[in-house]
């Protein structure tokens, strides 16, 4: 029996619930695709050690595993506070001061940004805790912004802070995550995250530090500002993958914007070709409970029907009581709701030889009853130009790179397999293509498949065949 495979990536945070090597076994085989490693929190040594034993896991259960590092960018949040909390009443006064002038004052918090003083004005909202509080200016003496308490509650330490309508002056990066950048290349990451992206040239930004120091990796954009909406196709230009962070961004824009903007940045990355994760309480209930919503459910089950490449677990994998129940729930709403699915094939993104492949492609996998798509892959072009044209097999990536075999994990409905031709002839190549293909029940024997590459295979970029071949009765 030829087994069933969502084509769905799935995303999970690592934190305390998930660090064990028992319970991250568990989530690779349930389907867990990317390890997030969040550098909000952790220390160095907690993240070289999970990086370690997450590639351990990867070459003992043989499953490519991409591990994406989030830098935490530039977040504004309140300092230190009493253990408990202070309690904010609605209609109270209550004072935003600089951190550096903070001493304890009554009345008064600390925030680690020194301008609000100088951008905000009588009547500019402000947010705390993810929006779950919220104030409104009402007087500016120096640098203390007295506020008003419209939506009380419990304020505990380094909450974060935002101020929807201001375009703070932040950097795109922080001395923290430039440290963090360096670590997390010392550990070969496979994807950076930047936080808080406002427009390209905060990408390039990122690209420019990799640059400097001769490393490629690709470079994710999480979207969760206003500003970044405004600038959307430039940063789909400029970054290798997207990241729609709905947690800020229904923060900073009204919860009802979120939907419509969901999908108009998949919609955007699909027809560039571009992977795309939606994320943000997609099972929130789990963290707490074993079963999700029936709205949790539809909600995953829309971002795929969206055209999502991934969806990730935050709190539910990393701090949740049943992570590993998290993971098998996303992937058993990707197999019910992928087999319905219609998905959109955009037009060839360039008018070139590779576009001309990929509209043959997509008209073979109408046509034919293909088993598998495979793509013999240096850089993991051939299998990204597969990818997007949404074929209805998976995409069986053929390639010799470990690094292109961890990141290609991320792309919608490959399979990365490590598979070394070099100087193999073309005979030599089939055979052994068709014996990984029979190991790993991606084929039969008597199965049509459809190969892509380019010829030399070894050289970058060069996608320039696709081949329907039979599996041969004898394999």
């Amino acid at each position: 029996m030829k087994p069933l495979i969502f084509r769905t990536k799935i995303v999970a945070t690592i934190g305390p619930a998930s660090h064990s090597p028992d319970v991250l076994r568990r989530m690779m085989l349930a389907g867990m695709n990317v390890a997030r490693l969040n550098f909000s929190h952790g220390s160095y040594e907690d993240h070289g050690q999970m990086v370690k034993l997450l590639r351990q896991l990867s070459e003992e259960l043989d499953l490519p595993l991409t591990i994406l590092q989030d830098l935490q960018g530039p977040k504004i949040r309140v300092g230190e506070l009493p253990k408990d909390g202070i309690t904010l009443t609605d209609g109270s006064s209550i004072t935003l001061v600089p951190l550096k002038e903070w001493q304890n004052q009554e009345n008064t918090i600390g925030i680690d940004y020194p301008y609000v003083a100088e951008e905000a004005q009588p009547g500019t909202q402000v947010l705390l805790d993810d929006g779950l509080l919220e104030l409104r200016v009402e007087t500016i003496e120096g640098n203390a912004v007295t506020c008003q308490v419209v939506e009380g509650g419990v304020l505990k330490s380094h909450k974060g802070v935002n101020f929807p309508s201001l375009n703070l002056r932040l950097p795109s990066m922080t001395e923290k995550d430039k440290k963090d950048l360096e670590f997390g290349i010392s550990q070969g990451v496979d994807l950076i995250s930047l936080s808080f992206v406002r427009q390209a040239a905060d990408i390039q930004t990122l690209k420019s530090l990799l640059a400097a120091k001769n490393v490629d990796i690709p470079v994710l954009a999480k979207i969760e500002k206003p500003q970044a909406i405004e600038h959307l196709e430039a940063i789909v230009n400029e970054c290798d993958a997207i990241m729609v962070a709905r947690g800020d961004l229904g923060v900073e824009m009204r919860p009802e914007k979120v939907p419509l903007l969901q999908k108009r940045i998949i919609r955007m990355c699909n027809q560039k070709g571009i992977p795309v994760i939606t994320a943000t309480q997609m099972l929130d209930s789990m963290i707490r409970n074993p079963r999700p919503t029936r709205a949790e459910a539809s909600d995953v089950a829309n971002a795929i029907i969206d055209g999502t490449d991934a969806v990730m677990l935050s709190g539910e994998s990393a701090v949740g009581d049943f992570p590993v129940q998290a993971v098998t729930m996303l992937a058993s709403i990707a197999r019910d709701i992928e087999p319905e699915i219609s998905f959109t094939n955009y037009p060839p993104r360039n008018r070139d030889k590779a576009g001309a492949l990929a509209e043959a492609l997509n008209a073979i996998d109408k046509v034919l009853e293909l088993q598998c798509i495979v793509a013999f892959t240096e850089t993991g072009y051939s299998a990204k130009l597969a990818a997007a044209e949404r074929p209805k097999v998976p995409v069986v990536a053929l390639t010799p790179s470990l690094e292109v075999y961890h990141r290609l994990n991320l792309v919608w409905g490959v399979r990365p397999v490590l598979f070394q031709y070099d100087g193999l002839t073309l005979e030599q190549l089939l055979e052994q293509m068709e014996s990984v293909l029979l190991e790993r029940n991606f084929a039969t024997p008597g199965d049509e498949i459809l190969i892509l590459g380019g010829l030399p295979l070894r050289q970058a970029r060069s996608t320039s065949f696709l081949n329907v071949h039979t599996i041969a009765q004898g394999s």
